[in-house]
């Protein structure tokens, strides 16, 4: 027993098999106190997320009821389950006044503090313990700084208060090696290829967009053919500019960004007007969350829909389009005309690190509003995408 730890950390690179054996050693713990009636607990990102990662493989991987009722919870073995989501401030508040004998953390570097802090006052019964699992982030996230790099620390008593387990691409052997290579291939290089590839906790420096390159992504004007579904994305601004991109895709899924409209302290009515007088017919308008905004559009006939607006998830599929495929071309390509556009590639860059204080990592908003509205487009088209965890041997481990 002084060897199990309280706390157990999966992190490394993706698709390594990190939450499918987290999965299972949360049903053996649940499990191993059948009908005690014991309470545990699941935290995800999102409700959303917790169903996607882990109740849906955990149904499939154990044969388990995972359909959670109206309270978010569900019955396991003569236990109650209870998930939750944890992206806001105020999330913490629904698991208040229960006493837990076990905790699930999936994606915990996504989790805000208040309810990490809040799920760890929960987990008072005896004997429980903690499972986490989670990608790379920055090296200063406190995640990183407060425990994983504490690994085999142990309590006064001898017990073994935590373990972490470093996990890589190659830890998983039920990959296919072209999936592998596939995976490699697509993954930008620098930052983003650190972390998912190689599972290393590296910083965001620099530019965002590291891969851009004008001679390859820049296209010359040209006529878009009739049969190419259009898009838009919007970004507003008065004082800071309004920003309108128009966009069309192939026949194979590449996104052409063919115009763009920026320009400030100019009221709705007129960017409507400008917007209207481009010809086509458009699927779709993603635009930010303003509500005033958004319904003086619709006035003039522009319906929009909301922004997906996660940052980090959005810089990294624009990230992906830009990266050349096998055949030697990118699926994201900038018209020349658009200007501005063009010009804040090259100039939007992360956060730098300020001494003495904790880095948070997000791009600087300066150079932004055409990255913005782009970024609101990719994610409108690539942002649904899910990737299901896949089978490793929970051997090595020894758990």
């Amino acid at each position: 027993m002084l060897h199990r730890p309280k706390i157990t950390i999966l992190e490394g690179a993706v698709r390594s098999g990190k939450t499918f054996l987290n999965n299972a050693l949360f049903y053996i713990e649940v499990r191993k106190h059948t009908d005690a009636g014991n309470h545990y607990i699941i935290t995800g990102h999102t409700i959303g997320s917790v169903k996607r990662n882990v109740l849906e493989p955990l149904s499939e991987q154990c044969g388990v009821d995972t359909k959670i009722g109206s309270d978010g919870s569900f019955e396991m073995y003569g236990n109650t389950v209870h998930c939750f989501g944890a992206d806001k401030m105020d999330s913490y508040k629904t698991m208040t006044g229960m006493t837990s004998h076990g905790w699930y953390g999936n994606e915990i570097t996504l989790q805000h503090e208040n309810t990490i802090t809040e799920a760890f006052n929960r987990c008072s019964g005896e004997g429980a313990r903690i499972f986490w699992d989670t990608n790379p982030d920055y090296p200063e996230h406190p995640i990183k700084l407060d425990y994983i790099n504490k690994s085999g620390e142990r309590f006064a008593n001898g017990q073994l208060w935590l373990k972490s387990w470093h996990f890589e691409l190659t830890d998983n052997p039920f990959l296919p090696d072209e999936y592998v290579e596939n995976l490699k291939k697509t993954t930008p290089q620098g930052m983003w290829y650190d972390r998912r590839i190689k599972g290393l906790w590296v910083a965001a420096e620099g530019l965002v967009y590291e891969n851009w390159n004008p001679n390859v992504h820049i296209v010359e004007p040209f006529d878009i053919p009739h049969d190419w579904k259009r898009v838009r994305g919007i970004d507003w601004g008065y004082t800071n500019p309004f920003v309108c991109l128009w966009g069309a895709i192939d026949n194979d899924g590449r996104l052409y960004v063919y115009d763009e409209y920026y320009v400030s302290q100019v009221l709705i009515k007129y960017h409507a007007v400008r917007i209207n007088q481009t010809e086509g017919k458009y699927s779709w308008t993603a635009a930010d969350h303003d509500a005033q905004d958004n319904a003086e559009l619709r006035e003039y006939g522009i319906k929009t829909i909301p922004a997906k607006k996660d940052v980090l998830v959005g810089i990294q599929k624009v990230a992906e389009r830009l990266v050349v495929q096998e055949d030697n071309r990118p699926r994201l390509y900038i018209s020349r005309n658009c200007e501005n556009t063009i010009r804040e590639f090259g100039m939007y860059k992360w956060q730098e690190k300020k001494e003495g204080k904790p880095m948070k990592e997000e791009p600087e908003k300066l150079n932004d509003h055409c990255m913005d509205a782009l970024r609101y487009m990719v994610m409108e088209l690539d942002g649904h995408a899910y990737i299901r965890p896949s089978k490793i041997s929970a051997g090595r481990l020894g758990l």
